[in-house]
């Protein structure tokens, strides 16, 4: 069971460092094209230069870094409080950021954009971004998924599992008078 104490501080720290994974993903680079004869700014023209970097900020809006905060405040929860529904919660942030990671950034990280159009030898790859956004979610659904497992149900869901079965005489309502 996760209480406050040893084990819980060791799921809130992998949650926390999760968190900063995910913020810092969006100052990072997520994908950049590269040519083998120029940098990409070189030779593209003005209006395919933004296309040359894509910063984590520039390709989700800045849900990453809403997300960890987020994962690191369910961090905290879960760690001080053992929180059922912060656990929850980390897991599911956990599942969103891997969504993001693999249905809208990994498609976009093969794909060179007009630069690729004019530039035959033009490469994508994926940028330092990429890798921090699914490690962090990957840390956060496991943290989320291993405090979920450790943590103990609703007291209401104890308390019927704790109590006897009712004997077959008993009646379920009170006894008149």
């Amino acid at each position: 069971m996760i209480q406050a104490g040893g084990l819980a501080w060791v799921v809130g720290a992998v949650g926390f460092v999760a968190g900063v994974f995910l913020i810092l993903s969006e100052f990072m680079a997520v994908r950049y094209v590269q040519t083998i004869t120029a940098s990409c700014d070189e030779l593209a023209t003005p209006d395919l230069r933004d296309s040359c970097l894509v910063i984590g900020h520039e390709s989700h809006a800045w849900s990453l870094a809403l997300l960890g905060l987020f994962v690191i405040i369910m961090s905290y929860g879960v760690a001080a409080g053992g929180s059922r529904p912060a656990a929850i919660a980390l897991l599911v942030a956990g599942v969103v950021g891997l969504g993001i990671t693999l249905l809208h950034d990994l498609p976009q990280t093969g794909k060179t954009g007009g630069v690729g159009a004019d530039y035959a030898e033009a490469k994508a790859h994926r940028g330092t971004g990429f890798w921090f956004e699914g490690i962090g979610s990957i840390l956060a659904i496991g943290c989320g998924a291993f405090a979920v497992w450790r943590t103990p149900p609703p007291r209401r869901e104890r308390e019927l599992r704790t109590m006897p079965p009712p004997a077959a005489g008993d009646s379920q309502e009170p006894a008149t008078t």
